[in-house]
């Protein structure tokens, strides 16, 4: 339990630090991150929006696919500044809320890469 409170306390906070994170794309793909990022934006979008509805709309799982394919992107990284510009453009609704969803997003992204990458150790 502690080695998990030491490896959030090494996460970035700040958007500025966020936005400069080398992701580690070969451990994402290698341990199928994408698959949890899916679940976690799923879930975090419905806190948002705070409507149960959105799991029945079409549109809703596009815009979870979309988010996540973007942040798998296989031929051109996407860097945590391009995902805030790509969540801007789908929550223009949100207003302040769509920099504080990408900062706990990446935020999750980096915890499932390093927590991944102190399983292999």
């Amino acid at each position: 339990m502690a080695a998990l409170k030491q490896l959030v306390d090494n996460i970035p906070k700040t958007i500025e630090e966020l936005l400069s994170y080398e992701i580690n794309w070969g451990v994402y793909e290698k341990h199928e991150i994408d698959k949890r990022m899916r679940r976690w934006i799923y879930k975090k979008i419905i806190e948002i929006f705070e409507d149960n509805i959105l799991q029945e709309d079409p549109y809703f799982s596009n815009v979870v696919d979309y988010i996540v394919s973007a942040t798998k992107d296989h031929h051109v990284r996407v860097r945590s500044s391009r995902m805030l510009e790509i969540l801007n453009d789908i929550f223009f609704l949100l207003d302040d809320e769509t920099e504080l969803f990408m900062m706990k997003m990446w935020r999750f992204l980096i915890f499932e890469i390093k927590r991944a990458e102190a399983a292999s150790l």
